[in-house]
């Protein structure tokens, strides 16, 4: 389906890459003189500001894409019609501020022998001014003269890890790869290739994606950009092992895709790759998205806007001005006004995440569906993990963070969570069941050292309990507000533990070193009953040393009251689900005791607390 839908992608592009050229990142421009000689060296890159945390900024440098001659796809030391790769145009490694044209395996000198014997031989009967000054540069270069050359010195460690194009200077609108009689060349040159191509004798079949009958693909182009995959690339089909043989065809032979085909989804898929518009990471994994039209720019911002963030300074999460006006939509869409939408709701729109996996890429998942149904599962997403009224948007990164622990720079969430995450947001189907198990250990094991807290629970953490719950029944088993009538044990438990610990730290003389939450709360949540009686006992102690004889009838009431309701029994044990329940259970009622106003509960004031003990 994926290989189906980036070849009918790209087809729908106006302006798709040609066959035989290939977009291209490039951050500096070589300016040549008409001898040949480095006149300058620009920098092509464009400045990027991104916001981070506490109102600070950081600037980033993006290359600038270039349509380029098709880049070679072969392992190893090879050849490129305009070549982009310092070691290949220079001849010469950088390391620690020096350069020099020597290394263990002579490679700096093998990759500029390739490039300047291949590049000589096709630039040197083209009449132009600028093919003229890159084929003297190419004669003239001595990489061995040249490690002090202060305009390659001057980039630094940028040297190594960017790739260059060429100009002329003195005229900045002339640049190599798109002179006239260069592209004339070029594609007399490609003409040839494809003649050759036909006189040979290649088997003709149905192309499982086209079907036309065409020759086949023997080896797919690698596809550049997914995060933690090569930087030369990885192949999404590949088959070169002999345990993928059949029927006597080898390699890539086996999956019927034409060449057309494959230079269509790769061309495709590459385009993605290198448009911030149409992918974001997460951890290890790259999701990629696209509608089926010509121009999906507005789908593809309103999609990247519906997994950003809205939330507020409290949460330390940027708001920017795209992401306020897709909450601006969302408000509208909730509000039932569909009218003006600045998207298509029944274009086709395609979803995939993929992981690297040496030198090949991993599919995770694929789904594709209307706009318009995504974004209304995506919108039933958010109501499903609100875990209070006006709560704002929870973007995905925002989950990814409460999934590790706080302490661990490094620990990343599995990839098939993220994967089934994903498939369940845009599906409105139930969330992975390792989502909430995962969610409960982090309530459990986690310290919130901001607040002083053993356990670290907050709405995003609640949120994703209830969502995760009421998805798997089906139902509103857990609703958005403390319920008083709800008679659920664990959800009691909770609300029971949240009490008790108002109590102590009400009575409590100064600000405790540790409350009831940091010594018992994992044990409450998983085994009530081997806790739960020593906490009651110990709370009507502390019941005694209220001064205001109705803030400790009020409390004494909620507390029996909960008992009641338990029958004066304790669970033994509590299932995954129920210690889910527990937490939110425990959450709602800890919201309540501190912010809700009622005529039955007495006004907490100075005698809330008891008096000092004197000195004896």
């Amino acid at each position: 389906m994926l290989i189906k839908a980036l070849c009918d992608y790209s087809a729908l592009q106006e302006n798709k890459t040609p066959a035989g050229y290939c977009k291209q990142a490039i951050h500096f421009e070589i300016l040549l003189t008409p001898e040949g000689k480095i006149a300058a060296i620009n920098d092509l890159r464009v400045p990027r500001i991104i916001p981070l945390k506490n109102k600070k900024t950081k600037t980033v440098y993006d290359p600038v894409m270039e349509q380029l001659p098709v880049r070679t796809q072969k392992p190893g030391i090879d050849k490129n019609t305009i070549e982009h790769r310092p070691l290949y145009i220079f001849g010469l490694n950088y390391d620690k501020g020096t350069l020099t044209p020597t290394d263990a395996t002579n490679k700096a000198v093998k990759s500029h022998k390739c490039f300047c014997e291949w590049n000589e031989k096709f630039f040197e009967n083209i009449d132009s001014p600028i093919c003229k000054a890159y084929l003297n540069f190419i004669r003239t270069w001595e990489p061995e003269q040249e490690t002090q050359n202060p305009h390659l010195l001057a980039l630094g460690k940028e040297y190594s890890s960017s790739y260059y194009e060429f100009g002329l200077d003195g005229s900045p609108e002339i640049k190599l790869h798109n002179d006239s009689k260069f592209k004339a060349a070029y594609e007399d040159y490609l003409a040839q290739l494809s003649a050759d191509s036909d006189s040979d004798d290649t088997e003709l079949s149905t192309c499982s994606i086209l079907g036309e009958k065409l020759p086949q693909a023997r080896i797919h182009d690698k596809i550049k950009g997914i995060k933690g995959g090569m930087s030369s690339g990885c192949v999404l089909v590949g088959m070169k092992e002999s345990a993928f043989e059949s029927y006597g065809k080898k390699q890539s032979y086996n999956s019927n895709v034409s060449e057309k085909a494959m230079k269509m989804y790769t061309s495709a898929l590459n385009s993605l790759l290198a448009d911030r518009s149409h992918y974001k990471t997460f951890d290890d994994m790259t999701i990629v998205y696209f509608a089926m039209k010509k121009n999906d720019a507005e789908e593809c911002n309103m999609f990247a806007g519906m997994f950003s963030g809205f939330e507020d300074e409290l949460n330390k999460t940027v708001v920017t001005e795209a992401d306020r006006n897709i909450n601006t939509v969302m408000t509208q869409l909730k509000q039932g006004r569909t009218a003006d939408m600045p998207y298509d709701p029944n274009v086709e729109f395609y979803v995939a995440g993929f992981t690297p996996n040496s030198s090949r890429i991993s599919q995770k998942f694929i789904f594709h569906d209307k706009f318009g149904r995504i974004f209304d599962n995506v919108l039933k997403h958010q109501q499903d993990i609100s875990f209070t009224e006006g709560q704002y948007q929870v973007s995905i990164e925002r989950i990814k963070r409460e999934l590790i622990s706080p302490k661990s720079s490094k620990e990343k969430v599995p990839s098939p969570l993220i994967a089934a995450l994903f498939e369940a947001i845009l599906k409105g189907t139930r969330y992975p069941d390792e989502l909430l198990s995962t969610v409960i250990t982090r309530v459990k094991t986690d310290s919130d050292e901001e607040n002083n807290h053993f356990i670290k629970l907050n709405d995003t953490r609640a949120g994703l309990i209830k969502g995760c719950i009421n998805r798997k029944y089906n139902k509103e088993v857990i609703k958005m507000t403390l319920d008083l009538n709800d008679k659920n044990s664990a959800k009691l438990c909770g609300r029971l533990f949240a009490v008790l610990e108002k109590i102590q730290q009400d009575t409590s003389e100064g600000t405790l070193n540790k409350t009831i939450v940091d010594t018992y709360f994992s044990s409450a949540c998983s085994r009530p009953v081997t806790v739960f009686p020593h906490l009651v006992d110990l709370s009507f102690k502390h019941l005694k040393k209220y001064k205001s004889i109705e803030l400790r009838n009020h409390y004494k009431d909620l507390t029996l009251g909960i008992i009641a309701d338990l029958e004066e029994k304790f669970p033994h044990t509590l299932s995954n689900d129920e210690q889910g329940m527990f937490i939110v259970g425990y959450a709602q009622q800890y919201r309540d005791l501190y912010t809700k106003k009622s005529k039955d509960k007495p006004e907490e004031n100075s005698e809330v607390k008891p008096e000092a003990k004197s000195e004896e």
